[in-house]
C-alpha cells in the first residue's frame, strides 16, 4: 500500500513490543510522529524501552485499541496473520498500513546512505559495531539495531549524517509481503557476513535463501561496495552466480585468499587474561592493524574485519572524509559488544555464567570454540533452549549432536509445542540429548534444568546459556541458586 507520509501524524504500532518494532517506534518517535501500539503482552527490555519513551501501549489486542488511538497508519508486524482479531480491524477500518521495512526505506533512508548488514551470523554484532565506529569517528549516523548495545543509548537513532546503518534481517517482511526485510533498505554499501540454511518455518531450503541474496545483491548499484566474507564457500557461490565474485570486495578471516582488501593474520585469546582477544589485520589502505578487543572468537575476528574492509571501501568511494586507521583502531578497542552476545552476567562460588543468543548449531559451535580458547582447562557447561521457529524442528538434529559433543556438559530446556509443525518434524529434545551421549542431559521444564543444573556446577565451571529467547530466566536465577547454596 502507498503512503502518503506527509499526511501521517500519528502512527500505531500493531506489535510494538518486538525488538525490531519497539526500535522504529522509537524512531519515528524521534521524528515528530505521535506514537502509540498495541501487543499481547510486553515484558523488559522492550516494556521498559517504551516506557522510557513515553509510548503508549495498549494491551492485550483487541480491536477497540483502534477506536481509541485513531491513528493514520498502521505498522504490522511479521508475527500477526490473518484472522487475529485486531488485524482483522485494522484491515477492515480502511487506515493505511504497512510494515516496519517498508516504513524505512520509504521514509527514513531516502536521502541517507544506507549501510546494510546482512549474513546467518553476525549481523547484529557487526552492525553495532560500524555504527559505534562510525559515531566515535564523528559521522554522527542513523542506525538500526535488532540487539541492545553496551556502548551506544539504544539499538536505534535517526542521526543528522548521512551514513544510515540497518541490521538486515532474510526474514520475510509481513502477512502481505513474505520477500526478506532487507530488500526495502536501499543499500549502498552491503556487508555479507556468512549465508547457511535457516528459519526453516519460511523457506524451504538452502537455495531458497540463497534466492533472496542473489536479488539483494543485484539490487546494489556498485558491486565494489559489496564486502563479503570471502572464505565462506555459500557467498562466493551466491556471487559467482549473480556474476559479482570479481568485483566484490573480500575479506579473508580464516585463510588467505588472493585479492582480499583485509586478511586476519592473527586471533587468539590474549594470554594472562579472559577478557580480550588479540586481532591482527593486513588491509590495503591502512597497512597492518593490530586490535585487542573485548570480543572473545574468531568469528568475532571475521566481524571486525567485514567493518575495516568496510571503512576501507567507503574512503576509496570518497564517502567518507579524513579517516584515520589510529582512531578507527581506538574505536574498535574500546567497543564492548552487545547484550546477550557471549555477555558475562555473574561470577558466583567460581562459577563464571554468560549469555549468548547463539541458537543456529554453527553458532553453537563458534561460541564453544571461543571459549574452549578463552578458558583453557576450565570445565565447559552448556544450557541450550530450542525456542525460535528452526529450534523447535528437528532439521538441525545431526548438527546439534555433533556441536554439543564439544561441550563438557550439555543441559537442554523446553521445547514449546507448535502443532504447526507436523509431528515428525518436531524437536525431541530427549532423542537429541540421547544422541549426544551421557554428558547431555534434556528436561521437561527449565526450571528442572536450572534445579539440576545449580547442583552440577561447581568452582571452576563456565556456563554459557544458550537461546534465542528467554530461557525463563534461569540465567539470572542461577546466580541466586549458586549464591544461596
Amino acid at each position: 500500500m502507498q503512503v502518503d507520509y506527509a499526511k501521517v501524524k500519528k502512527v500505531y504500532f500493531m506489535g510494538i513490543a518486538g525488538t525490531g518494532m519497539a526500535a522504529v517506534a522509537g524512531m519515528c518517535q524521534q521524528a515528530g510522529f505521535d506514537v502509540c501500539g498495541s501487543d499481547g503482552a510486553i515484558y523488559p527490555p522492550m516494556s521498559t524501552m517504551l516506557e522510557r519513551l513515553g509510548i503508549k501501549v495498549f494491551t492485550p489486542y483487541d480491536p477497540t485499541n483502534l477506536e481509541n488511538a485513531k491513528p493514520d497508519l498502521i505498522i504490522v508486524a511479521n508475527a500477526l496473520s490473518r484472522g487475529h482479531k485486531e488485524l482483522e480491524a485494522g484491515l477492515a477500518s480502511g487506515i493505511p498500513y504497512t510494515s516496519f521495512p517498508a516504513l524505512l526505506g520509504e521514509h527514513f533512508l531516502k536521502s541517507r546512505v544506507p549501510v546494510v548488514i546482512t549474513g546467518t551470523h553476525g549481523k547484529t554484532t557487526t552492525s553495532t559495531m560500524m555504527s559505534y565506529c562510525l559515531s566515535k569517528l564523528g559521522e554522527e549516523p542513523g542506525y538500526f539495531i535488532g540487539g541492545a548495545p553496551h556502548d551506544l543509548p539504544s539499538g536505534f537513532e535517526l542521526g543528522k549524517g548521512p551514513f544510515f546503518v540497518l541490521e538486515g534481517d532474510e526474514y520475510d517482511t509481513a502477512f502481505f509481503d513474505k520477500a526478506s526485510k532487507f530488500h526495502h533498505y536501499r543499500p549502498q554499501f552491503l556487508m555479507i557476513n556468512a549465508i547457511e540454511f535457516d528459519h526453516a518455518d519460511i523457506f524451504a531450503n538452502l537455495d531458497a535463501v540463497n534466492s533472496e541474496f542473489k536479488r539483494l545483491i543485484r539490487n546494489v548499484a556498485k558491486p565494489e561496495q559489496i564486502i563479503v566474507n570471502g572464505n565462506d564457500e555459500v557467498v562466493r557461490a551466491v556471487c559467482e552466480e549473480v556474476g559479482v565474485w570479481n568485483k566484490v570486495t573480500k575479506t579473508a578471516p580464516y585463510k588467505a585468499i588472493d585479492g582480499a582488501t583485509v586478511t586476519v593474520t592473527r586471533a587468539e585469546a590474549e594470554s594472562g587474561t579472559s577478557q580480550k582477544w588479540v586481532v591482527e589485520l593486513q588491509t590495503k589502505s591502512f597497512g597492518k592493524l593490530a586490535v585487542k578487543t573485548h570480543l572473545a572468537g574468531s568469528y568475532n575476528a571475521a566481524n571486525i574485519a567485514q567493518v575495516v574492509a568496510t571503512f576501507d571501501v567507503m574512503k576509496q568511494a570518497g564517502a567518507i572524509k579524513n579517516l584515520n586507521s589510529e582512531k578507527l583502531v581506538e574505536a574498535l578497542q574500546s567497543f564492548r559488544g552487545v547484550k546477550r552476545r557471549l555477555e558475562l552476567l555473574a561470577s558466583v562460588g567460581g562459577v563464571d555464567i554468560y549469555e549468548d543468543f547463539a541458537h543456529h548449531p554453527t553458532a553453537v559451535e563458534h561460541v564453544i570454540g571461543a571459549m574452549r580458547k578463552t578458558c583453557p582447562g576450565r570445565r565447559l557447561i552448556v544450557a541450550f533452549e530450542p525456542k525460535n521457529a528452526t529450534g523447535r524442528r528437528n532439521v538441525f538434529e545431526n548438527e546439534y549432536v555433533r556441536v554439543f559433543g564439544l561441550a563438557d556438559h550439555v543441559f537442554i530446556g523446553e521445547c514449546p509445542l507448535d502443532l504447526r509443525i507436523p509431528e515428525d518434524r518436531r524437536m525431541d529434545t530427549f532423542k537429541l540429548a540421547k544422541s549426544v551421549g551421557q554428558k547431555a542431559h534434556a528436561f521437561k521444564t527449565n526450571d528442572d534444568l536450572l534445579k539440576n543444573l545449580a547442583e552440577e556446577a561447581k568452582s571452576g565451571d563456565v556456563v554459557i546459556f544458550m537461546s534465542s529467547g528467554s530461557f525463563s530466566g534461569c540465567q539470572h536465577r542461577l546466580k541466586d541458586a549458586l549464591a544461596a547454596r
